[in-house]
């Protein structure tokens, strides 16, 4: 069954109560303890700081026409600074899984281990979107003792669960509307996010502009399209291949994710300060990113060959 649409909501209206023999509505997230999500914002951060050294570096050698950024560092940079910290977060997420059931008068988390924690629906008093989004979007429950319930709920898209709080109890869906909130379902319907998606940008398309370069390095150093493999064999053109496939595929790398922050920020200042353009923005944006990155990509490499 499809969730209502946020900018449709009808969040201050009282919700029809829900019978008290219901089935409680189940939601699959991520519990995190502070502990544990704050090493995961850690490591996040330090993905996204490795990237934008990197990311800076590259683009000044690009507006200065230099090579001094070489391949072999970048990718220990990026296996150190950027793959270790990542699988510090998947591993963290996946001990982090569980699941969380809305009954008629009772919250019940229960963990990856099978623990159990029942909070009861009149004990909570507000629900709060994290004010970072870091490892994902989340939640928090307030209670009304004054604490914040121990484990933080990540969920990328925090409406389906918010509605059914609300159809409890209104004032706990009241979140429904903030911008944080707005921001991750946009991001989760409209973001490609598929293994084949990433497959085809990161490691496909490369090959387009890096078999461009090879081929006019092929014509100018030997003469033909084949003439180092004619010359030295398969195995030493295929190596001389590789010298431009994995800088190339590098710098692309860290051009998707420039881009990519670019989208986010967009669509995050979208739902912050236009609420309503928040779909749109988000759609737009990722539009902008694929013209700019496949497009772009070509048009700096013709570039190279007229200029």
């Amino acid at each position: 069954m499809s969730s209502p649409s946020v900018d449709t909501l009808p969040v201050s209206a009282p919700p029809p109560t829900a019978s008290p023999t219901a089935e409680p509505e189940r939601f699959t997230l991520h519990a995190w303890t502070t502990a544990r999500r704050g090493v995961a914002m850690s490591a996040r951060l330090l993905t996204v700081g490795n990237l934008l050294f990197f990311t800076a570096w590259l683009l000044s050698d690009i507006l200065e026409g230099a090579e001094t950024l070489k391949a072999e560092p970048l990718i220990w940079s990026l296996i150190l600074g950027g793959g270790l910290p990542l699988a510090l977060v998947a591993a963290l997420r996946s001990r982090a899984r569980a699941t969380l059931e809305v009954g008629a008068s009772t919250l019940t988390l229960t963990l990856r281990d099978g623990a159990r924690l029942e909070i009861p629906l009149d004990a909570v008093e507000s629900v709060r979107p994290w004010r970072l989004p870091l490892p994902g979007p989340g939640l928090t429950l307030r209670l009304k003792s004054g604490r914040a319930l121990e484990y933080g709920l990540e969920l990328e898209d925090a409406v389906p669960l918010l509605v059914a709080l609300a159809r409890q109890e209104s004032s706990l869906g009241a979140a429904v509307v903030h911008p944080l909130v707005r921001y991750g379902r946009a991001r989760r319907e409209l973001w490609r996010k598929r293994w084949y998606h990433l497959v085809l940008k990161l490691v496909v398309f490369p090959l387009v502009p890096a078999g461009i370069f090879f081929r006019a390095h092929q014509y100018i150093a030997f003469g033909g399209p084949f003439g180092e493999y004619q010359l030295n064999g398969l195995t030493a053109y295929l190596r001389s291949f590789g010298r431009y496939y994995a800088p190339v595929t590098l710098s692309l790398l860290l051009i998707a994710c420039f881009w990519r922050g670019v989208a986010e920020l967009v669509s995050l200042a979208a739902a912050r300060f236009v609420p309503s353009w928040t779909r749109g923005v988000r759609r737009s944006a990722e539009w902008v990113c694929r013209l700019v990155y496949y497009a772009g990509i070509m048009a700096f490499t013709a570039s190279r060959f007229l200029m």
